[in-house]
């Protein structure tokens, strides 16, 4: 009983102390580095002050009426907004089909659509109106995956897609990797998965389109996860279905969804453990829980690493905030060690050596330091009001992860000991989750500490703890407030998915990075090109990337010498023109994108163009 009564006054303590620090933690994370010259980061830093100012007051507001029965929607029809939303599904899917390139207004619609959804989700309760709610939420998925996988030509995401598709086609076509992908032979899982479900289907579906088809659906099948998740942790619907809210919002995870890579797939597969692992310790849910981790290392083996980090915050966390039984217990503990050693020792040795090396590696560039800005996003220096402006769908996810990890402790924390360690480890995540004080240490000493992954696989947890906040929420300002929190919520969806880092096809603002999908024309111009060229070739990174891994050609990117691109020393240089109008050339050097401007135009006069597209050139 004592430690009982101990552990509240700590948790008294220790929300007494956030609302009081956050504020100021968000004022210095802004002015510290200005003082100390560093501008870039103290724009950056302005995406996350902004919550951490707010949450403390909202906090209070929450806990002022915290006796207020929380509004809703439960005299409405779910019909209504039910049409309303698959009306402006169909206008989504009309604006995708009519132009060329998804409109703003696509993204203004999908606005309306996450605050229809909202409704949806207040206009009642049960088993049927739980499973209307994840119908809509999983389609309002689908539309903003699809609308740029099965819409664009070819979608190239984050350079990765390219090689992954060519191993796809090899297996289909030859039932073997490529030569220059041995590396991969020891996560071929995926694409013999995907090869495969070309193969059945016939001419029905090419390798392509199943690629695309499959990650979309397993993200889909993502959100009831999520749900069933959540239901286990909170037991309240209302809350559970929040939380999937929140996550059909998620950047990272509407991106993963388009991005489909073997990784990709082991973020579904995380969130399946998590299901396994906040339930029942039976032998049925014990060999569940092997069943997914082996299924997470042999799909993805160097994901491990990551996920074993996040659970190891929760381990803290639980043995910190709550009782036993634990989620991450000594068994899933010895699973994942077992597993992955005998899976990386006697079939994967490369990431065993790789893995070693790399610790080594941030040993060193932690002591001795790196190349100063080797670690941090290029658009953090050349372009921070961008890089901010871009970041803003990141300013809400984390306003909503505070109000709903002080608004438990607040309100809740007797119900559910396991969710208390859920929102704990949500906090302690955001600075690995998403850019923060960890990348000025990257840009200082070139470590890469946060290796842009944690937050593929550290979604959940911000979907869990965010999806309470909202639901705290609702106690605040009566209908009025409602209205506020509906807008919010528009706003919220509109930022989260018009950005550049799910939608550099038409973002509203954009940053130093490249379109990612190939036109037809391009792909058609690359390949006419590849069988009249001789010699050495020089193109753009993306241009190069894609010829060497479908077509198996050589070609160079562009060298830069005093910020200039030259290409003197090529035989044929190919110009993608159209898509240097829009962006800044990817040279890959360092990470850089250098302005069309600078190249060297003159000594391009003096070729001749041999090719022309339109959109792209070609100069021998």
């Amino acid at each position: 009983m004592n430690a009982v009564v101990d552990r509240d006054r700590i948790f008294d303590l220790t929300v007494r102390i956030f609302l009081v620090l956050l504020p100021i933690a968000g004022v210095l994370g802004v002015a510290v580095p200005f003082l100390v010259g560093m501008t870039d980061f103290s724009v950056l830093g302005i995406y996350l002050a902004v919550p951490m100012i707010l949450a403390p007051f909202v906090v209070r507001s929450v806990s002022t009426n915290a006796r207020n029965r929380s509004v809703s929607f439960d005299s409405l029809d779910w019909r209504v907004p039910s049409i309303l939303i698959h009306a402006s599904v169909a206008l989504m899917i009309y604006l995708t089909a009519s132009f060329a390139v998804r409109p703003t207004w696509f993204f203004v619609v999908y606005a309306v659509v996450y605050a229809l959804l909202f409704v949806l989700v207040l206009s009642g309760t049960g088993p049927v109106h739980v499973a209307l709610s994840l119908y809509h939420l999983c389609l309002t998925l689908l539309v903003s995956i699809f609308s740029v996988t099965l819409n664009y030509n070819y979608f190239i995401g984050r350079e990765d897609l390219p090689p992954h598709h060519a191993m796809i086609q090899s297996i289909y076509e030859t039932g073997t990797m490529p030569e220059a992908a041995e590396i991969y032979e020891q996560f071929a899982l995926w694409h013999v998965y995907v090869g495969s479900t070309s193969s059945l289907s016939g001419q029905w579906l090419d390798s392509y389109t199943a690629l695309m088809l499959l990650s979309g659906s397993i993200f889909a099948a993502g959100v009831p996860m999520v749900y069933a998740l959540a239901m286990r942790l909170v037991s309240n619907e209302r809350v559970a279905l929040l939380s999937c809210l929140v996550l059909i919002a998620i950047p990272e995870y509407v991106f993963y969804g388009m991005y489909s890579i073997s990784r990709s797939v082991t973020s579904v597969l995380f969130v399946a453990l998590l299901v396994t692992l906040v339930a029942s310790a039976s032998p049925r849910m014990r060999l569940l829980r092997i069943l997914f981790i082996g299924g997470i290392v042999v799909y993805h083996p160097v994901t491990i690493p990551f996920l074993a980090v996040l659970l190891g915050i929760l381990y803290g966390a639980e043995r910190m905030c709550s009782g036993r039984p634990y989620v991450v217990d000594t068994f899933t503990v010895s699973i994942i060690g077992v597993v992955t050693a005998v899976y990386w020792f006697y079939r994967a040795e490369f990431f065993s050596s790789y893995f070693l090396t790399r610790l080594v590696e941030m040993g060193t560039e932690l002591v001795y330091g790196g190349a100063s800005g080797e670690g941090a996003p290029s658009g953090i220096f050349e372009a921070p009001w961008r890089e901010v402006a871009n970041y803003t769908p990141y300013s809400f996810l984390v306003l909503f992860v505070l109000v709903g990890f002080l608004s438990w402790f607040l309100r809740d924390r007797e119900r559910s000991g396991a969710f208390a360690s859920f929102a704990v480890a949500s906090v302690v995540m955001i600075p690995l989750l998403y850019p923060s004080p960890v990348l000025i240490v990257d840009a200082l000493a070139g470590v890469h500490l946060t290796e842009g992954r944690f937050a593929h696989y550290g979604f959940v947890f911000i979907a869990l703890t965010g999806g309470y906040g909202l639901y705290a929420l609702l106690s605040v300002g009566g209908k009025r407030g409602l209205l506020v929190l509906i807008v919010l919520l528009s706003c919220f969806s509109f930022v989260a998915v018009s950005n550049d880092f799910v939608s550099s096809d038409n973002p509203v603002v954009d940053r130093p990075f490249y379109t990612y999908y190939l036109t037809e024309q391009e792909e058609r111009t690359f390949e006419r090109v590849l069988e009249i060229h001789e010699g050495a070739l020089g193109a753009d990174h993306i241009t190069c990337h894609y010829a060497e891994n479908i077509h198996e050609a050589e070609c160079n990117a562009f060298p830069v010498e005093n910020e200039t691109i030259v290409h003197a020393e090529f035989d044929g240089v190919v110009i993608r023109e159209d898509e240097f109008e829009k962006r800044p050339v990817y040279t890959a050097e360092d990470d850089a994108y250098v302005s069309a401007e600078k190249m060297a135009w003159d000594e391009l006069a003096e070729r001749n163009r041999v090719h022309d597209s339109g959109t792209v050139s070609y100069y021998r």
